[in-house]
């Protein structure tokens, strides 16, 4: 994990580098002496690998530095205040998506043959040909202003959450449906399912008992790179409805290039994302004890 960072850590920094521009350059409006003093002051004049070791020494010593957009106010203290509405509207999001996955997987399968199957597959292709920030301006339009249902910005109160929530859910959604839907099928076509059928075992309880949690683990395994790419799609959406969280803090710090921001940033969510996988890691040897022998 230490080494995952420190990569991650240097591969930012080299790279924010590469772009043009920086903090203070031509068109920030500020006298030449005055830009002089600051790019000494935050030693924007060092090569980058210089900076990259000043910076990982002052991160191994828990500090995350100071915005250099906002001066006033350090990393870890924007981090702190943006974390809540970034962790809350994807977490609202992936809870949407795992629960409405095995209730809408579980229905098709169950009810293989009918309309119901039919209405999924239609309604799984529909989310999967368009991709998500489509969605965003399509609902903020029809929910928004047409029909005047649902407000389309910040997040002051449990309606603010539904659009920001649909537009990230409905395209994993669609997605993990899809998944769960061919597993659960694939499985019941398994011999442990006639011998459950011979038993007098109800279709009902072949499919929680047995077929389900053998088809845990595709799903499982697609749930690391589904929260990967929530939080990564959340930035833009964070932006679309106007959600204080650490996606807008991002985008912004990106257009300042505000260095310590970014790296800090990139850190947590460095970070967030190994501490997920890891866990996902843990879940897939318990739903599948196989794994445990390979290891």
């Amino acid at each position: 994990m230490l080494a995952s960072l420190v990569v991650l850590a240097a591969l930012t920094f080299f790279l924010l580098k590469a772009l043009p521009g920086g903090p203070f350059d031509e068109d920030t409006a500020l006298n030449p002496l005055v830009k002089e003093k600051l790019s000494e002051h935050w030693g924007v004049q060092k090569s980058a690998l210089g900076q990259v070791g000043s910076y990982l020494f002052a991160v191994a010593q828990g500090d995350l530095g100071i915005s250099m957009a906002k001066p006033d106010r350090t990393v870890a203290e924007i981090i702190a205040q943006g974390v809540r509405n970034t962790l809350v509207l994807n977490g609202i999001a992936l809870l949407c998506i795992l629960s409405g996955a095995f209730i809408v997987a579980i229905a098709a399968v169950r009810f293989r043959g009918t309309w119901i199957e039919a209405f999924v597959d239609q309604m799984v292709i529909a989310f999967l040909s368009l991709p998500s920030l489509f969605w965003g301006p399509l609902l903020i339009y029809f929910f928004g202003f047409y029909w005047n249902l649902l407000p389309v910005a910040f997040l002051s109160s449990p309606a603010h959450y539904v659009l920001p929530v649909l537009t990230l859910s409905l395209r994993p959604l669609a997605s993990l449906i899809r998944l769960l839907k061919n597993s659960l099928n694939e499985n019941f076509q398994q011999d442990y399912v006639r011998t459950a059928k011979a038993k007098g075992i109800g279709v009902w309880g072949i499919l929680i008992q047995h077929v389900l949690k053998n088809s845990l683990v595709p799903f499982l395994s697609y749930v690391g790179p589904l929260i990967v790419s929530l939080l990564s799609g959340s930035f833009l959406v964070e932006v679309l409805f106007a959600v204080p969280g650490l996606g807008t803090e991002f985008i912004s710090a990106l257009n300042d290039r505000d260095y310590t921001l970014i790296v800090g940033l990139t850190l947590f969510y460095g970070s967030l994302l190994i501490v997920v996988n890891s866990v996902i890691d843990v879940l897939l040897r318990v739903a599948d004890p196989r794994l445990k022998e390979q290891a």
